[in-house]
Protein backbone atom coordinates (compact mmCIF):
# COMPACT_ATOMS: atom_id res chain seq x y z
CA UNK A 1 0.00 0.00 0.00
CA UNK A 2 2.87 2.29 0.70
CA UNK A 3 4.31 1.94 -2.78
CA UNK A 4 0.94 2.40 -4.41
CA UNK A 5 0.79 5.70 -2.36
CA UNK A 6 4.71 6.50 -3.20
CA UNK A 7 3.91 5.78 -6.92
CA UNK A 8 0.96 8.14 -7.16
CA UNK A 9 2.41 10.78 -5.07
CA UNK A 10 5.41 10.82 -7.60
CA UNK A 11 2.95 10.66 -10.96
CA UNK A 12 1.33 13.61 -9.91
CA UNK A 13 3.90 16.36 -10.01
CA UNK A 14 5.71 14.26 -13.04
CA UNK A 15 2.34 14.86 -15.05
CA UNK A 16 2.08 18.88 -13.82
CA UNK A 17 5.77 19.20 -15.40
CA UNK A 18 5.33 17.12 -18.51
CA UNK A 19 1.94 18.57 -19.04
CA UNK A 20 2.90 22.10 -20.71
CA UNK A 21 5.60 20.32 -23.11
CA UNK A 22 3.25 17.60 -24.46
CA UNK A 23 0.37 20.57 -24.95
CA UNK A 24 3.40 22.87 -26.55
CA UNK A 25 4.61 19.75 -28.81
CA UNK A 26 1.37 18.68 -29.68
CA UNK A 27 -0.04 22.15 -30.84
CA UNK A 28 -1.26 22.88 -34.40
CA UNK A 29 1.17 26.19 -34.31
CA UNK A 30 1.82 26.99 -38.07
CA UNK A 31 5.63 26.27 -38.85
CA UNK A 32 7.72 29.76 -38.50
CA UNK A 33 9.10 31.36 -42.11
CA UNK A 34 12.52 30.32 -42.94
CA UNK A 35 14.61 32.81 -41.97
CA UNK A 36 17.30 32.51 -44.53
CA UNK A 37 15.14 32.86 -48.03
CA UNK A 38 16.22 35.76 -49.80
CA UNK A 39 12.76 37.16 -48.76
CA UNK A 40 13.29 37.35 -45.61
CA UNK A 41 17.04 39.13 -46.03
CA UNK A 42 15.56 41.53 -48.40
CA UNK A 43 13.30 42.40 -45.91
CA UNK A 44 15.58 42.61 -43.27
CA UNK A 45 17.70 45.09 -45.27
CA UNK A 46 14.71 47.22 -45.83
CA UNK A 47 13.92 47.64 -42.65
CA UNK A 48 17.46 48.28 -41.79
CA UNK A 49 17.31 51.11 -44.35
CA UNK A 50 14.16 52.73 -43.33
CA UNK A 51 15.64 52.52 -39.79
CA UNK A 52 18.43 54.33 -40.51
CA UNK A 53 17.05 57.15 -42.39
CA UNK A 54 14.72 57.84 -39.22
CA UNK A 55 18.08 58.10 -37.47
CA UNK A 56 19.29 60.25 -39.32
CA UNK A 57 16.38 62.28 -39.52
CA UNK A 58 16.44 62.50 -36.06
CA UNK A 59 20.18 63.39 -35.67
CA UNK A 60 18.92 66.19 -37.83
CA UNK A 61 16.97 67.46 -36.13
CA UNK A 62 18.91 67.62 -33.00
CA UNK A 63 21.48 68.94 -34.53
CA UNK A 64 24.10 66.32 -33.82
CA UNK A 65 24.55 65.88 -38.11
CA UNK A 66 25.62 68.75 -40.14
CA UNK A 67 24.12 69.04 -43.95
CA UNK A 68 27.04 67.09 -45.41
CA UNK A 69 26.81 64.54 -43.20
CA UNK A 70 23.14 64.36 -43.48
CA UNK A 71 23.23 64.88 -46.92
CA UNK A 72 25.84 61.37 -47.48
CA UNK A 73 23.67 59.35 -44.84
CA UNK A 74 20.47 60.11 -46.34
CA UNK A 75 21.87 59.17 -49.65
CA UNK A 76 23.62 55.44 -48.36
CA UNK A 77 19.85 54.86 -46.87
CA UNK A 78 18.20 55.84 -49.44
CA UNK A 79 19.86 54.06 -51.96
CA UNK A 80 19.99 51.01 -50.16
CA UNK A 81 16.07 51.18 -49.68
CA UNK A 82 15.80 51.36 -53.40
CA UNK A 83 18.07 48.19 -54.39
CA UNK A 84 16.46 46.52 -52.01
CA UNK A 85 12.74 47.54 -53.69
CA UNK A 86 14.77 46.28 -57.43
CA UNK A 87 15.85 43.32 -56.17
CA UNK A 88 12.13 42.53 -54.61
CA UNK A 89 10.51 43.26 -57.86
CA UNK A 90 12.98 41.28 -59.92
CA UNK A 91 12.83 38.28 -57.94
CA UNK A 92 8.91 38.31 -58.16
CA UNK A 93 9.43 38.81 -61.91
CA UNK A 94 11.89 35.99 -62.25
CA UNK A 95 9.57 33.66 -60.00
CA UNK A 96 6.83 34.03 -62.21
CA UNK A 97 9.18 33.45 -65.68
CA UNK A 98 10.52 30.17 -63.40
CA UNK A 99 6.89 29.16 -62.82
CA UNK A 100 5.93 29.35 -66.58
CA UNK A 101 9.16 27.35 -67.46
CA UNK A 102 8.14 25.16 -65.35
CA UNK A 103 4.20 24.66 -66.14
CA UNK A 104 5.58 24.24 -69.73
CA UNK A 105 7.99 21.76 -69.14
CA UNK A 106 5.76 19.53 -66.50
CA UNK A 107 3.12 20.31 -70.11
CA UNK A 108 5.75 18.18 -72.12
CA UNK A 109 6.57 15.94 -69.74
CA UNK A 110 3.04 14.58 -69.78
CA UNK A 111 2.33 14.44 -73.02
CA UNK A 112 5.70 12.64 -73.86
CA UNK A 113 8.30 12.89 -76.27
CA UNK A 114 5.86 12.29 -79.49
CA UNK A 115 2.93 14.05 -77.96
CA UNK A 116 -0.43 12.59 -76.98
CA UNK A 117 -0.32 9.27 -79.38
CA UNK A 118 2.87 8.37 -77.16
CA UNK A 119 0.72 7.66 -74.09
CA UNK A 120 -2.16 5.62 -75.77
CA UNK A 121 0.88 3.43 -77.87
CA UNK A 122 2.43 2.12 -74.97
CA UNK A 123 1.54 -1.44 -72.48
Amino acid sequence: MVVLITILLCLFPAAMVLYPLVKRFSSTAPAPEDESSLRAELERRWESAIDGLRGTELERSIGNLNDGDYEWLKEVHMREAALVLKTLELSESEEDSLMERINGELAKTRLGPEGPEAQSDGF
